[in-house]
């Protein structure tokens, strides 16, 4: 079953042949057109990129890959430009308002896809780095993989197979960015082959084979079949092994002594308005890097003057750099092992917050959320999203690299930020919200591609976290001045950011200046720090969301308040902005605007009616048929 390379090479036939059949048989009104539009982007979405589906809950391209190519690239700007095309002959006025949200989202979707294609000789060229890819965490690859029936395996084993291929396509995407001058900064790639040598093991101990021990055993096959795919994976792993070896090699060789030499992106040919561009595609708004600086310098003021009432109020003479000195040197406010950071945010998530969420929240999702330590020296917290019906929970991923640096009175905003009522929270209302799949499931995969990729919407992701923290304050969730100096160096954290990001990008800052300037208003260490910065170089513009979106939140928010006034019900402003899932802030504000218009306590949105539902249902099973045939 050697397939992926000549699979992938025909993908894009197949679509445009099951695209045309679309045009020949189906026509229909504004609504069925739409919708059997936004089915069609999300398969194709799924089918592109293979391992997202696997992600996502649909398994039947499982024993598929991603192809990366320049060439790819290319077809597939083509066919977003076709999509684009469909989208703009339907009469966005015959839609309901919830479809004439999924007609702008869509819309929005394809207009920064296609923008960012004069970039993709940018970003999308360095596919690895020490934040993403295969190497940084393959167990989570693994896991997220169905291992049900004998079929499971057996595609399991033609990913392993191919995956080689894929990587050499990455060194030849490596090859064009030497090539041209558009590499990334030292910084990004040095710790990859570090990574790669933790999983140059033994075959059978590599989490590649994990599959083929145990949980093998449990199966009703005959020894002779459980034998076989033993032996073969056994042999396909070995021969991933050297290709990760051979991709180390590449890396140490060929790639770092031409990694650039600016820190920032803008030392690039054009690579001011590449950063732009990158800024842009995260905020979903239009800002410029001197506003998104400005502002970061102001919060900072501002949140550093609520530091300064605490400090005060303890009788702490001294700075708030000093201030923090103390905190990083008081053994009392750390933990002393990975087991207890895991077991103290675990408490922290079922003891302290979830028995509050009723308070600010309607309708909660039910979908589980699991702490694991994450497998490498990243930030101090990340979340991995579950499935739709919970057999696969949300992961809130905790860095126990250095238990002894982290400080109990910053684990509040981080479980906050991460899980509940942040990020899990936030996505668990999407994925059970009533929206077109392509907005429910969201691929926030390879951040190295911005500005060429379909966006995620960074800034209300993550400006979503980051006001989750401030709800923190409102339920009381912060139990001394410790825990709340914690939340205040977490909010000046991000508004660091604005001000480095731009800095490092825009402005032209060193590493040093970045690093001494979050030193200088945070409590974090200078390790910590370091990896922070790093983070900012290797993906530009992604830092600065996390402030934007808040703001806009918070904005929202209290124009919603001033307008309502007693009315204002705060678990329903939390409705608008979860149950419609990540968008763009502009679409965002507009909704918020015409549900303070329309607003009537616990309002229901307007949809579609059955009788277009039913014509879709009908009109997308002659579509399969079609699809199928062309297959």
């Amino acid at each position: 079953m050697q397939l992926p390379a000549m699979q992938l090479d025909r993908l894009p036939m197949v679509f445009l042949m099951s695209h045309m059949a679309l045009h020949m048989f189906v026509r229909g009104d504004a609504t069925t057109s739409l919708h059997l539009l936004l089915q069609e982007f999300y398969d194709w979405r799924l089918e592109d990129s293979p391992e997202f589906a696997t992600y996502s809950g649909t398994y039947r391209f499982n024993d598929r890959l991603q192809a990366f190519s320049l060439a790819r690239m290319d077809e597939r700007k083509e066919i977003a430009d076709m999509f684009k095309e469909d989208l703009e002959t339907i009469d966005a006025s015959e839609l309901c308002k919830t479809d004439r949200i999924n007609y702008r989202i869509l819309k929005d979707v394809l207009e920064t896809y296609l923008e960012g294609y004069r970039w993709r000789r940018y970003g999308s060229i360095n596919p690895l780095n020490f934040l993403e890819g295969i190497h940084v965490d393959p167990v989570h690859h693994v896991e997220a993989t169905p291992f049900f029936t004998r079929g499971d395996y057996e595609n399991f084993l033609v990913r392993l197979e191919n995956t080689p291929l894929q990587l050499a396509e990455y060194q030849d995407l490596y090859r064009t960015a030497i090539g041209i001058n558009h590499t990334m900064h030292n910084v990004s790639v040095i710790r990859v082959p570090a990574q790669i040598e933790r999983l140059l093991v033994r075959p059978e101990e590599s989490p590649f084979y994990e599959p083929f021990t145990g949980l093998l055993d449990e199966f009703p096959f005959s020894d002779t079949a459980k034998k076989d795919l033993r032996d073969r994976a056994y042999s396909l792993i070995q021969g991933l092994l050297g290709a990760f070896q051979d991709m180390k090699t590449f890396l140490e060789t060929d790639y770092f002594p031409r990694t650039r030499q600016g820190w920032g992106v803008g030392s690039l040919d054009d690579g001011q308005n590449y950063y732009k561009a990158c800024l842009q595609w995260h905020l979903s708004t239009a800002m410029s890097p001197e506003t998104v600086y400005q502002i970061g310098l102001q919060e900072v003021e501002r949140i550093g003057g609520l530091m300064r009432k605490i400090v005060k109020k303890q009788n702490f003479k001294g700075s708030i750099t000093e201030y923090f000195a103390f905190l990083r040197n008081n053994t009392s406010l750390h933990t002393d092992s990975a087991e207890e950071l895991l077991e103290g945010y675990n408490r922290l998530i079922n003891e302290r917050i979830n028995p509050k969420l009723h308070e600010v929240f309607n309708h909660l999702p039910d979908l589980p959320v699991k702490v694991e330590p994450m497998p490498y020296d990243g930030p101090a917290g990340e979340y991995q999203s579950g499935s739709e019906d919970g057999s696969r929970p949300g992961i809130f991923k905790v860095n126990v690299n250095r238990p002894h640096e982290i400080g109990k009175y910053i684990m509040v905003p981080i479980t906050l930020h991460e899980s509940v009522p942040g990020h899990h929270l936030q996505i668990s209302y999407a994925l059970k919200a009533n929206l077109p799949d392509f907005r429910r499931n969201t691929e926030y995969f390879r951040y190295y591609e911005v500005p060429f990729h379909f966006p995620f919407y960074t800034a209300y992701r993550e400006g979503w976290a980051l006001y989750a923290e401030s709800l923190g304050e409102e339920l009381n969730l912060y139990q001394n001045d410790y825990e709340l100096m914690g939340r205040y160096s977490s909010e000046i954290f991000r508004a660091c950011r604005l001000v480095v990001d731009t800095g490092l990008h825009y402005y032209g800052w060193n590493r040093e200046e970045a690093i001494q300037y979050m030193l200088n208003y945070t409590s974090f260490s200078r390790a910590e720090m370091t990896t922070e910065i790093d983070r900012y170089i290797t993906w530009p513009g992604q830092a600065c969301a996390y402030k934007i979106g808040e703001i806009k939140i918070k904005e929202l928010r209290k124009r919603a308040q001033d307008a309502l006034g007693e009315l204002f019900d705060i678990r329903d402003f939390h409705s608008v902005v979860l149950e419609n899932g990540p968008m763009p802030l502009t679409i965002l504000e507009e909704i918020v605007d015409d549900w303070i218009l329309h607003y009537r306590p616990s309002t229901v949105e307007e949809t579609c009616t059955d009788a277009a539902h039913t014509q879709h249902v009908s009109v997308l099973m002659s579509l399969c048929l079609i699809t199928l045939s062309l297959s």
